[in-house]
């Protein structure tokens, strides 16, 4: 199957005129947004490092026409809680999580997670596996291999990312925006004026530009963060079934993703064509069958 170019004239707010957004004030201050039948099976969409819900724009109309589908801010992103900054990250955010689902009362839940939020979803699942049905783990980050288990992995040198990614919250031009975007697909031309101006407007505030430069600092090039990272002996432990999606052009090749699939107890691979590391945005309408059909699916 090859990957679905979007045009223009879908625009986000468009697609997701028939979903709520809020902010829950609880433990923490989290923008969320839901969409589908309360009375259906909730699905948590998790988006990555210096996202925000809008990232699975493309995705929630489709999913939302089987599930609850709750996707958030992170704190510390979009127009969630600013304060707080912790650089542990991965235990608040699936604290913040924890908080949501509770605010909600929602005992149990599908978990979308893509890019970092892979990351908070597979520690989720490994640390609370009574919370999670099944698990999505598109393009995940945070996790690494025994050495010598994949042939020829080499990790990507990330801190390498770290000055453009300073200097896109310093100056949140449209071009810098555009040019801080454009590296998590396969193809730049994909990305549209409005995801980068959505981007661009939340980068506009002040304190969510300073606190995201502490956050992708250490993201790219902390060690603490890193007392975090999902290794195979921990992935062994994810008892949820568990579909890993990548895209082929993603930085971190397919083989890793592969690998994530064979490792975990329940554990399936798709790798999407023509596809970068957004790949929910990227190859959207193969994404939402695929994920569709294994959400749906019944696990043997």
């Amino acid at each position: 199957m090859n990957a679905t170019v979007h045009t223009e004239a879908e625009h986000y707010w468009v697609q997701l005129i028939h979903s709520d957004v809020r902010v829950i004030q609880s433990k923490y201050k989290s923008r969320i947004l839901e969409a589908g039948n309360p009375n259906h099976p909730a699905l948590f969409l998790l988006h990555g490092t210096g996202g925000h819900l809008e990232n699975y724009a493309r995705n929630i109309p489709a999913l939302a026409e089987h599930f609850h589908v709750i996707a958030l801010d992170f704190i510390w992103h979009g127009r969630s809680q600013t304060t707080g900054f912790d650089h542990e990250v991965i235990p608040v955010l699936i604290d913040q999580i924890l908080d949501v689902m509770q605010q909600l009362n929602i005992e149990r839940a599908h978990f979308e997670g893509q890019s970092m939020g892979g990351w908070v979803a597979m520690q989720l699942a490994i640390q609370h596996h009574e919370k999670v049905d099944r698990l999505v783990l598109t393009t995940t980050m945070g996790y690494r291999p025994d050495e010598g288990a994949i042939s020829n992995y080499v990790e990507p040198h990330w801190a390498a990312n770290l000055p453009s990614s300073i200097q896109v919250l310093e100056n949140p031009s449209f071009d810098n925006v555009r040019t801080r975007m454009a590296r998590i697909l396969a193809q730049p031309e994909r990305l549209t004026d409005e995801a980068i101006q959505v981007r661009q407007a939340l980068y506009r505030q002040p304190a969510l530009a300073e606190v995201q430069k502490l956050f992708i600092t250490e993201y790219l090039s902390g060690q603490t963060i890193q007392k975090h990272t999902v290794t195979d002996a921990l992935a062994q432990q994810i008892q949820a079934p568990t579909l890993v999606y990548w895209g082929d052009a993603n930085r971190t090749p397919p083989a890793l993703g592969q690998h994530i699939a064979n490792q975990v107890q329940h554990g399936q691979f798709y790798c999407a064509v023509d596809t970068g590391h957004w790949a929910q945005f990227e190859s959207a309408d193969i994404h939402n069958q695929v994920v569709t059909e294994f959400l749906l699916a019944k696990h043997t």
